[in-house]
């Protein structure tokens, strides 16, 4: 069973949906305030043939729509992170074409820094991991899905214009 990735490791299956009552959450709150892990988060922008963009809805969350991608294990490189979690998530191999941006994430009391990357689709078979994803598809760059995580509108836009963003993610 996949499992959300806490900040000492694997913690709630993520089917879950967060309950903000629930008593466990309230204590991993409260552990990442005081701790406030550094984690590294990856989010990919690959394209089909027709210029299309795949985004993903995940099972857990506040169900907005993102970029395909997720959290950096300890001994990987960002661009090792990228190339794992897009061929976990969406069983795409890709390869790395550019860094649109790193932003940072400080959500839930973490300090997350994410990096979106342009890919390039070079192998494998389209096919969503169940259980984190509930839905997936492909989206015209400007006409995405709604509801769109605001960080993932604005690494979008910086994608689209050519410009290497930065800054925090959903903050202009």
């Amino acid at each position: 069973m996949p499992l959300f990735h806490g900040p000492r490791g694997r913690i709630f299956p993520t089917h879950m949906r967060f309950n903000w009552r629930d008593p466990a959450l309230k204590l991993l709150l409260v552990y990442w305030r005081v701790v406030r892990p550094r984690t590294v988060g990856v989010r990919g922008i690959v394209q089909d043939e027709q210029g299309r963009v795949l985004f993903v809805r995940h099972s857990y969350g506040d169900r907005c729509w993102f970029l395909p991608g997720g959290g950096g294990a300890g001994d990987e490189s960002a661009d090792e992170s990228m190339r794992r979690e897009m061929r976990e998530e969406t069983g795409l191999e890709v390869e790395i074409t550019r860094l649109v941006g790193v932003y940072l994430w400080t959500e839930m009391y973490k300090r997350d820094h994410i990096f979106v990357f342009e890919c390039k689709s070079v192998g494998g078979k389209l096919r969503i991991q169940r259980g984190e994803i509930d839905e997936y598809g492909w989206f015209w760059p400007d006409e995405p899905p709604e509801p769109l995580n605001p960080g993932t509108r604005a690494a979008l836009a910086d994608w689209r214009s050519g410009r290497t963003g930065y800054g925090r993610w959903g903050e202009a």
